[in-house]
């Protein structure tokens, strides 16, 4: 597949969109695009990182098609090879092929909020959502990744509600240090009343971490697992001093415990993949 700006040619804007591709890519890279418009002669407008390029595919896909690619070369012209990781806008998805859509755009994404958050001297500090969103505002490729991540993570919720009635949602300034967030909420029974959302993510020091939040009515209760148990005396003794006597109700900390082995492979590997 090879790639193209639009035709505008330089310009006092920052260049065209080939020269602004490169500057912000490199070989090897993996990015993600939605096929815009098809054109005669195989070619179609395809819009990756919020640039809109002209493309020509070796294979024809429905407009709106997500498409999975690896960055061959850059000059002198722009190569992509296109990936697997992509599936057509409409066609019956697997299972497997919605988490790999997910996961992939969610690396992508990861690779991009990392990055960001060390520029703005943010890494490894809290970060409250009205920032993440200051930070989306102010870069748009960043922007780009997080919409294709929340657009995946969308669809396989949509899957989750049918068959088990769950929401899945990605929230990755929950935990901005950590990686492959995942949030998802069990519907409230309708005979307890109670409802349940549990937020999972990859602490690069507690391993896979799951933090489980029971509701019902002005009752919260909240417990932690860690893969990495060693690190939970600590993090309940943490966790004490975060009480907040004035809150209209007390979150009640039923302890920080290890994560069985057996729940290792995640949320969605446990949602999705048991028979």
């Amino acid at each position: 597949m090879r790639i193209s700006g639009s035709g505008s040619g330089g310009s006092s804007f920052g260049g065209s969109r080939s020269d602004r591709f490169r500057n912000r890519h490199r070989p090897g890279q993996k990015v993600r695009g939605v096929l815009l418009k098809n054109l005669p002669d195989a070619m179609a407008w395809v819009d990756i990182d919020g640039e809109r390029l002209l493309a020509q595919l070796e294979t024809v896909h429905p407009e709106g098609s997500r498409l999975l690619f690896l960055i061959q070369q850059l000059a002198p012209r722009i190569v992509l090879k296109e990936l697997s990781g992509g599936a057509p806008h409409g066609q019956t998805a697997t299972t497997l092929s919605r988490i790999g859509d997910f996961d992939s755009a969610r690396t992508l994404f990861e690779n991009r909020f990392r990055t960001a958050l060390r520029q703005a001297d943010r890494f490894g500090r809290p970060l409250p959502l009205p920032d993440f969103l200051a930070l989306l505002a102010a870069t748009p490729p960043l922007h780009a990744a997080y919409q294709d991540a929340a657009n995946c993570a969308d669809a396989l919720s949509a899957i989750l509600h049918t068959s088990a009635r769950v929401t899945l949602a990605y929230q990755p300034w929950l935990a901005p240090a950590a990686l492959r967030q995942t949030t998802i909420v069990r519907t409230a029974d309708t005979g307890t009343g109670l409802t349940e959302t549990v937020v999972e993510f990859d602490h690069p020091r507690m391993g896979l971490t799951r933090v489980q939040f029971l509701h019902k009515a002005d009752a919260l209760s909240c417990r932690v697992q860690l893969q990495h148990p060693e690190h939970a005396d600590t993090l309940a003794r943490y966790l004490d001093t975060r009480k907040h006597p004035q809150a209209p109700f007390q979150i009640q900390l039923l302890g920080v415990t290890k994560l069985p082995r057996t729940q290792h492979s995640g949320l969605l590997a446990e949602l999705l993949l048991k028979k």
